[in-house]
């Protein structure tokens, strides 16, 4: 009977002062709604990190030429077709390998040009990648060879031209002053960071070199490793393969580089992580700011009700009853300020779930948490007030003006 009567106590309490005690959850509103929109926000782009990841097959090694230290190269030598060849038909590991050459073309068709990346490739580039054609065709070994002049484009590409990119499948371009047939459109894939697949153009490898940019100097040669072997097997191989064909002796430095695309998704998994560290950190210190404006605002409740207290304490409360009762009050007012905050947060990370096409979860652990260290938060910061509360003497506190 004690508890339900402080409880109905402390909650007409705050119905007498509703605007005063939503104004002094505030602060607890806004650390619960960090925690939950962060939490949530953090493990929903932890799953696209790792979709990603996915998608570009986190077994894909990039081979790249070395960047030398500072203004001097070490050893330089470019990556050509060759190397990749070489790489090809070593048949130590089971890979898959798609060289690229890369560079930037003016793209004519009708009275519009605009500049546009060019990406010489293979036909296991499509694979490899995880890409998908969603109108025509892809390249085929037979118009690599042929050096046959024909393009993919992305999907923005004939937006950039003011026209559609299906209206342009069968036309012929302009391309750097050379005639190409677009023979299929590739499938919207976003921006990856540096890059945007869906406003670039795919043409074979050899025409490239041959008949567009002129040289047989590719940028990257990516390698996917099958499930069979790490990837540290395959950079060891990778580095074997590429030291004989760059005649470079026992001692001497590589004058190429390779990336494991995995560390940097730990990397970005860390910075993920440390970057939730911090902005829960910070709302836990808002939640504990929330708890001194709780107490605050409990030492005035005390004050105001002092002759309410000497009143009910004349009547027979007990200095544990007294003491309940602003306790309980405390922690509701700091419950109902962690619930309006799982209500916000919860609002916000459905719509930035909503605006990066992410799979929205309720991250019911977050609530459970944010709303227990609310409680926690009001019942600690709430203990002064209700105990000067509760040590008040009748007498004095019914003579209080």
């Amino acid at each position: 009977m004690i508890l339900q009567e402080s409880i109905s106590t402390a909650v007409d309490a705050i119905r007498a002062n509703l605007m005063r005690s939503l104004l002094t959850t505030i602060a607890i509103v806004i650390g619960t709604a960090s925690v939950i929109a962060m939490v949530g926000i953090g493990s929903s782009a932890q799953r696209a990190i790792d979709d990603s990841i996915t998608n570009l097959s986190a077994r894909t090694l990039t081979v790249y030429p070395s960047r030398g230290r500072g203004s001097q190269t070490v050893n330089a030598s470019p990556l050509v077709i060759k190397d990749a060849d070489a790489l090809i038909k070593d048949q130590e590991i089971k890979w898959r390998i798609t060289p690229e050459i890369r560079g930037s073309k003016t793209l004519k068709f009708g009275n519009e040009s605009i500049s546009i990346s060019v990406i010489g490739v293979r036909e296991n580039y499509l694979s490899i990648q995880g890409y998908e054609v969603e109108e025509g065709l892809f390249l085929t070994e037979r118009d690599d060879l042929a050096r046959k002049r024909i393009a993919i484009i992305g999907s923005s590409v004939g937006t950039e031209l003011k026209t559609s990119s299906k209206a342009l499948i069968g036309k012929d371009i302009d391309l750097g002053g050379v005639t190409f047939k677009v023979i299929g459109m590739m499938k919207s894939e976003g921006s990856s960071g540096w890059s945007n697949p869906d406003e670039q153009i795919y043409i074979p490898l050899l025409t490239a070199a041959d008949r567009l940019f002129g040289r047989q100097i590719v940028d990257s040669i990516r390698v996917e490793v099958p499930n069979t072997y790490s990837p540290e097997e395959a950079m060891i191989s990778i580095e074997r393969v590429l030291r004989r064909e760059h005649d470079i002796g026992p001692g001497e430095e590589n004058n190429f580089r390779i990336n494991d695309w995995s560390q940097f998704t730990d990397l970005q998994k860390q910075a993920t992580a440390i970057f939730s560290a911090l902005i829960i950190g910070i709302a836990g210190i808002s939640l504990l700011v929330g708890g001194i404006g709780v107490m605050n605002i409990m030492l005035v409740s005390v004050t105001e009700r002092t002759r309410e207290i000497g009143l009910r304490k004349a009547l027979g409360a007990t200095h544990q009853a007294i003491l309940l009762q602003f306790l309980i009050e405390a922690v509701t007012l700091c419950i109902i300020g962690g619930v309006l905050g799982v209500v916000l947060g919860s609002g916000i990370y459905l719509l930035i779930s909503i605006w990066q096409d992410w799979v929205f979860t309720i991250p019911f652990s977050a609530i459970f948490g944010s709303v227990t260290f609310s409680a926690c938060v009001g019942l600690f910061f709430g203990i002064w007030p209700a105990r000067k509360a509760a040590r008040l003497e009748p007498a004095v506190a019914l003579r209080y003006e």
